[in-house]
């Protein structure tokens, strides 16, 4: 096979999964391998995340980084949704404010615990950090983040009431819509709220960024 022989062509953009203030002298990144079978059953590879995955230890790769969109407030609590390697972001929040008592809620999903449950040794030891999983293989009816928010809606809405940032990233396929549609239903039960006042509230959080998106 000679898929690795190609020349990458273009930036590819990954999330820094990594705190400066944490690991002053390394940088880490969440890498999906992208590997499918086609309707045809022919094999696809992604380029950058295969050639990634191929390389021997330390060895050097060109880069650059940029400032990401998203804004985290040091004063007030902070929900974030992330599954799969959406969590990126936050694993590198989590690790800048362990010493902190601010409240930080985490909803993170895959397939499978035992395969992909990412840094769940560092995050089952972080106090002030509360973690909800959403595991889609792992029985027989498929459970995802979104089905998560609403069965934790009474916290969610606590937490909005106390001015918590309400932060989304991963895939912009169809999740972003659905954990939209979920907090929806979190106003509309906890907070009391008919449908169009809980639209014109989330539309005011967008526009004083407390709900905040980051997705590819």
């Amino acid at each position: 096979k000679q898929w690795y022989q190609r020349r990458v062509r273009g930036p590819r953009g990954f999330s820094i999964a990594s705190a400066q203030s944490f690991s002053p002298d390394t940088l880490d990144i969440c890498v999906a391998i992208v590997r499918y079978k086609t309707n045809l059953k022919k094999e696809r590879l992604g380029l950058c995340s295969n050639w990634l995955s191929k390389l021997p230890l330390l060895s050097p790769v060109k880069m650059y980084v940029e400032t990401g969109s998203f804004v985290f407030p040091k004063d007030r609590p902070i929900i974030m949704v992330g599954p799969g390697t959406g969590c990126a972001p936050f694993r590198a929040l989590i690790q800048d404010r362990i010493h902190m008592q601010q409240k930080l809620v985490l909803f993170f999903g895959s397939r499978n615990e035992n395969a992909d449950y990412f840094f769940r040794d560092e995050w089952t030891r972080q106090e002030n950090l509360q973690v909800f999983t959403a595991f889609s293989r792992d029985q027989s009816h498929k459970v995802y983040v979104q089905h998560r928010i609403v069965e934790q809606g009474s916290l969610i809405w606590s937490l909005m009431m106390e001015g918590a940032v309400f932060c989304v990233a991963g895939n912009s396929k169809n999740m972003p819509f659905q954990v939209m549609d979920a907090l929806l239903k979190v106003f509309e039960t906890h907070g009391e709220l008919s449908a169009s006042e809980a639209k014109s509230y989330l539309d005011q959080l967008v526009k004083c960024g407390l709900y905040q998106t980051e997705t590819w």
